[in-house]
């Protein structure tokens, strides 16, 4: 099964997260690589590892010396329980010319349920014993906040407008940063300490987010991070990251992941919220019955004549 959060030795994986930042940008592709596809470092030669993190061989060695170890052999004999997930660097163009050519060597039932399960063991494996502590730290950050300011742009703007949609059911202080000719974001100059910024983000992350979530964060924000990776650029901000594979037979990065995560998020805070969200609940519930906002077998009252 999948597992993002961490590589085949818990403490590795957190020395590169720690020292991620600091790294010159070749060594960060590499300790990427290593930390998104621990399977791969401990299965493949240096030379195709370093092929598939797009850097020269020498970089894999001097990622290792940096981390304090005498030669690359010996860093990957630490990754050799690792599962393997595959690779999500390649363009959508390219992912679907693969697609076609699997779907041309076997059925679309088979293509279709390999998506299935791999959607399946992605959700699985983010709510993990570590998947799960992230979510609870997330869960009570959201808990203590002020306001709760949703983020989420293109294939992820989904995922924040139904994690504020369902949050807003039981509470009123969450904000869903989108509005009209691109003034949406003006919600934030309202924010501060006490806040939190919930900002979902994937591989390819869109810069606004990205931006949004940094400014976030100089305003004495708490963000929660539902992303892909740990060395991923609002992890980086986070204080609580919910990591999410999106991996997929697919040609586009899978969305469903972080679905679930927000939903987990989302019932965590109201489970938690006793008899105020009870209250809150029914009374939105007779506000959709007032507008019959759900459609209904049951026959509709007539009103009175007058």
């Amino acid at each position: 099964m999948p597992d993002l959060t961490s590589a085949a030795d818990p403490s590795l994986s957190d020395r590169i997260a720690q020292a991620f930042p600091s790294l010159p940008p070749q060594l960060q592709a590499a300790a990427r690589f290593v930390l998104d596809h621990p399977d791969d470092v401990a299965l493949l030669s240096m030379r195709e590892q370093a092929r598939r993190a797009g850097v020269p061989p020498v970089t894999m060695t001097r990622l290792a010396r940096q981390l304090g170890f005498a030669d690359y052999a010996s860093f990957r004999d630490l990754q050799a329980t690792a599962l393997r997930r595959p690779s999500h660097t390649a363009e959508f163009s390219h992912r679907a010319g693969q697609l076609q050519r699997q779907k041309a060597q076997s059925s679309d039932g088979a293509l279709a349920a390999q998506i299935g399960w791999a959607m399946a063991d992605h959700i699985a494996g983010s709510h993990d014993e570590a998947g799960t502590a992230e979510l609870i730290a997330a869960a009570t950050l959201i808990e203590k906040a002020r306001k709760v300011y949703f983020l989420g742009l293109r294939s992820c703007h989904a995922v924040a407008f139904h994690a504020q949609y369902v949050h807003g059911l039981f509470r009123d202080n969450g904000v869903l940063l989108d509005g009209a000719g691109d003034t949406g974001f003006d919600a934030l100059r309202h924010a501060g300490t006490g806040d939190v910024l919930v900002v979902i983000s994937v591989e390819p992350y869109t810069t606004a987010a990205v931006e949004r979530a940094a400014y976030a964060a100089r305003l004495g924000m708490a963000v929660v991070a539902i992303t892909d990776s740990r060395v991923s650029p609002v992890a980086a901000l986070a204080q609580a990251s919910i990591l999410v594979p999106t991996d997929t037979p697919s040609f586009f990065h899978a969305i469903t992941p972080a679905f679930a995560a927000a939903e987990t998020l989302i019932a965590l805070i109201a489970a938690r919220s006793g008899e105020q969200a009870l209250n809150a609940i029914r009374n939105a519930e007779h506000q959709l019955d007032a507008f019959s906002t759900y459609w209904s077998r049951r026959p509709q009252r007539r009103k009175p004549k007058s």
